[in-house]
């Protein structure tokens, strides 16, 4: 219990020296995983955190759990915005004053509010200062995504011992979620100000492997509707079939994303060739990762071994749409810095959490991909999710 006060302790006060370097007199944040990171809790509420005085947590909802689960020492419960002004006022006055919000989630309604209603403050984004502490994980925050990362590893054994002729993409996706909430996989992936979340992840047979819908430029799957185009559909399993299961896992808030693609059946000479070569693009991946290394230089690896195949469209979906990318940050959110592609040029450092997740999608026909979360190291990378990577057929 002391080692998660004296965590969340520490993440207070990195960011007020980070607010008083940028002359910031305190930031206010309402996004439910930058709460949960800087107090413990993920009950409905609002942060103030002034630059020289302790932090204030105003809860809208559930009160009492709300100071049963955070660190915060001063929690009091809110009736709203003109709870957080009286707040704001209280502790600043009438004095001219710098707040930080987190701009890219700020709706404009609550960002119009405070400024009508604080005249004298000034509002600038806080979100660079954010993420520069949330990229690097601490050791307590890896071992929880180590935890989550053994779930994952049950599902993905257990999800293929349960895969039967006729199963639907849809009924192989509920049986995958039975299993790993067995073991405190909390489900619903967090994706960043996105109000179209996938849930689960992706499940998708045969053709629908080569499927790029919704939201992301990736392997998403047909989707159960016009509504909702990505993710699990009605398709059938049948021999020969590639199956592709893309899933985050999440447990105690924290996220690591794992994908494997299998045959069911028996694999024909193409599958076999096309799932070693990503195996290998993801090996030469990983172990080109280094502190010191510019992110985009891990993107060069990737695409170099998948040039070297002559998959220069099919790698990533290039053809399709040319985005460069190979993988993503992982943490409290499934989709967080840096982004693994050819135009970032962040410095990888100790702590960072990576997923690499190298694909090879032939439009209308079919797609191929592995993906591992990593932990960069003092001295290079530590895999963190472990299924096998070794099986095809099943």
């Amino acid at each position: 219990m002391q080692e998660k006060k004296d965590e969340y302790e520490k993440r207070i006060e990195k960011l007020q020296q980070q607010l008083q370097a940028e002359e910031t007199d305190g930031a206010i944040f309402f996004h439910p995983e930058e709460i949960f990171y800087f107090t413990g809790s993920g009950v409905h509420s609002v942060l103030l955190v002034p630059s020289h005085q302790p932090p204030i947590l105003l809860v809208r909802i559930n009160f009492e759990r709300g100071k049963k689960d955070s660190y915060i020492a001063d929690i009091r419960p809110s009736q709203g915005m003109n709870t957080l002004i009286d707040v704001i006022e209280e502790v600043y006055g009438e004095k001219k004053v710098v707040l930080g919000l987190s701009f890219d989630v700020t709706t404009l309604q609550f960002y119009s509010r405070l400024k009508k209603s604080l005249p004298q403050a000034t509002f600038v984004d806080v979100q660079k200062i954010v993420w520069s502490l949330r990229l690097i994980k601490s050791n307590w925050e890896v071992s929880q995504m180590k935890n989550t990362a053994l779930i994952s590893r049950k599902g993905f054994e257990q999800a293929i011992e349960a895969l039967q002729e006729g199963m639907t993409e849809i009924q192989f996706l509920k049986t995958i979620e039975k299993i790993t909430s067995s073991y405190g996989d909390e489900g619903n992936m967090i994706q960043r100000g996105s109000s179209n979340r996938l849930p689960f992840g992706v499940v998708a047979f045969g053709e629908n492997t080569s499927v790029i819908s919704g939201n992301w430029l990736t392997m998403t799957g047909s989707g159960s509707s016009p509504s909702r185009p990505y993710g699990a559909g009605d398709r059938k399993i049948a021999q020969g079939d590639l199956v592709v299961i893309d899933k985050g896992t999440v447990s105690k808030g924290y996220h690591v994303d794992e994908a494997r693609t299998f045959v069911f059946g028996k694999a024909n000479q193409k599958q076999k060739e096309l799932h070693k070569i990503v195996n290998e693009i993801l090996d030469h991946t990983i172990e080109s990762i280094r502190p010191g290394k510019r992110v985009a230089d891990i993107y060069s690896k990737a695409e170099e071994i998948a040039f070297s195949y002559d998959l220069n469209k099919e790698f990533m979906g290039l053809g399709q749409y040319g985005f460069k990318y190979v993988g993503h940050g992982v943490g409290l959110e499934m989709d967080e810095p840096p982004l693994v592609s050819s135009f970032n040029e962040m410095i990888l450092e100790p702590g960072m959490v990576l997923a690499i997740e190298p694909k090879v999608i032939f439009p209308n026909q079919f797609g191929l991909t592995i993906e591992d979360t990593v932990l960069v190291t003092e001295t290079g990378v530590e895999i963190l999710t472990s299924s096998s990577r070794d099986t095809l057929e099943i």
